[in-house]
């Protein structure tokens, strides 16, 4: 999950056109980035660059707090892991303002800003509090070798992409499609031509619903763009099948589901898991939190 990714030990070196291109810009340092984000920038490291995306972050197709609970790290891998090449090649660089210049001490930090009091952003949850996913030490690497983590993930990545594993499997989705059309026929077929009794409409009940259920997948791969890669295409067709179908906005689920995948099950952060009154899936929410999403205290 790409928020258990740790940031880079130094700063990244960008490709040699990327670099020549930059070349000029000024170093960041952690002190100056620090400084920089309690004046309100929305500074986010990404290859070794230092982006200020304040005039991004509201026109973000993935919801603003994705970018938000990014700030003052460095987002290299998460980034890379939800987007693809060109918005590094196109986007990225027309926001890129500075340089970052890591010191030996600061590399291990897995955020520059982690104690400063962000309202967007609360500090992440960490395993000894019984919540959350693992964080890199601010002070040391004793507990886990991040730095194998950091190479070990990006090993898998390039054996996913050399194996074709990211490429759509369209194969796939046409059996799904047919499965879609069995359960719709099934349901309308027993309405329209089975006897008139409680089973009947029972049994159309039951199909419709698996069907709804079989779409929420097929929706939710739309709002990642994992059908064509072509985010217009995808979005107009999760349109149809999440708000038209299933009474669902996609514009939102993109922008709480994306908010999930920086922060994973953080208790503050993760919308995806804050169900109260109804559900509590951690103990920490037994004390009682604030959802940075929601804006709102969650009172058990």
């Amino acid at each position: 999950m790409p928020s258990i990714i740790p940031p880079h030990t130094t700063a990244a070196v960008p490709s040699t056109k990327t670099g020549k291109r930059f070349s000029k810009l000024p170093l960041c340092t952690a002190s100056e980035l620090r400084r920089r984000v309690e004046q309100g920038e929305y500074l986010v490291i990404i290859d070794g660059l230092v982006c200020k995306l304040n005039g991004f972050v509201d026109k973000h197709p993935g919801g603003p707090l994705s970018i938000m609970h990014m700030v003052g790290r460095d987002a290299t891998d998460e980034a890379r892991s939800m987007h693809p090449a060109e918005v590094f090649e196109d986007t990225m660089p027309r926001w890129a303002v500075a340089r970052f210049a890591a010191s030996e001490q600061a590399a291990w930090q897995a955020s520059y800003v982690e104690d400063l009091h962000l309202p967007y952003s609360a500090p992440r949850s960490t395993l000894a509090d019984g919540s959350g996913h693992p964080q890199p030490p601010s002070s040391s690497a004793d507990d886990l070798d991040y730095v194998a983590i950091q190479r070990d993930y990006r090993q898998l990545d390039q054996q996913l992409h050399a194996q074709d594993m990211y490429q759509c499997n369209y194969g796939d989705y046409a059996g799904e499609a047919v499965r879609y059309a069995v359960l719709f026929g099934l349901a309308v077929g027993l309405i329209l031509l089975g006897p008139a009794s409680a089973w009947t409409y029972l049994a159309a009940g039951v199909s419709t619903a698996l069907l709804w259920q079989q779409l929420a997948f097929f929706a939710h791969d739309l709002g990642h763009n994992e059908l064509t890669g072509r985010r217009s295409f995808d979005m107009v067709l999760g349109i149809c099948v999440a708000d038209v179908l299933g009474g669902l906005s996609v514009g939102w689920w993109k922008k709480n589901h994306n908010t999930h995948h920086i922060v994973t099950n953080d208790v503050d952060n993760d919308p995806d898991i804050q169900h109260l009154p109804f559900l509590a899936v951690s103990t920490r929410f037994f004390e009682g939190r604030y959802s940075t999403y929601y804006r709102r205290a969650m009172a058990f």
